[in-house]
């Protein structure tokens, strides 16, 4: 995968949300601002974030999540302004999971798929590829940060053939010894 930026952001409290919440699932979480950083992509981003079934509403709440109440889907949206002028429209939809690291339960691991929409002609390559970021989220802070990549990139092959080949071999393996 190709390395397209690294976001970082915080949230604002009783900010309004910067994207409309139809079509999003799950409840209104909060909204922030932050910056975007790559060889490509500089600016800050406005964003909202929109959860179901999330355990960030109850630690919000002031209650301690029970066994299994971890995960949220997440669906976060937000604008881009690049430092150069151009709005870039974020779409994701994805996962977080709170305290993988059980001796940092206030961390949490997210994952999402990332659309994008322009109608800057300089940036039109971002509306035919779909991203992926991982990063951190700090429930204490506020603050999260974000790796994003375009699934695209001359290494997303290699990972992908890599894998086929190596699971193929597994299963070939595997109907050997059955055999």
């Amino acid at each position: 995968m190709q390395h397209l930026f690294d976001a970082d952001l915080e949230y604002v409290n009783d900010q309004t949300a910067e994207v409309p919440s139809e079509d999003r699932e799950g409840e209104y979480i909060g909204s922030g601002i932050g910056s975007i950083t790559g060889d490509r992509i500089n600016g800050t981003i406005r964003w909202s974030m929109f959860a179901a079934d999330c355990a960030y509403l109850l630690v919000r709440a002031g209650v301690e999540p029970g066994p299994g109440e971890d995960l949220c889907r997440i669906h976060p949206g937000g604008v881009i302004e690049t430092d150069d002028g151009a709005r870039i429209w974020l779409d994701a939809r994805g996962y977080g999971l709170r305290g993988p690291d059980r001796s940092q339960p206030h961390l949490w691991r997210l994952t999402a798929a990332l659309h994008f929409a322009t109608t800057d002609a300089r940036y039109h390559w971002l509306n035919t590829t779909l991203g992926l970021w991982e990063g951190t989220f700090d429930e204490r802070s506020g603050r999260a940060w974000y790796q994003a990549y375009d699934t695209r990139g001359p290494a997303a092959g290699s990972v992908a053939g890599s894998v086929a080949g190596s699971v193929a071999g597994s299963v070939a393996g595997e109907v050997a010894a059955a055999s």
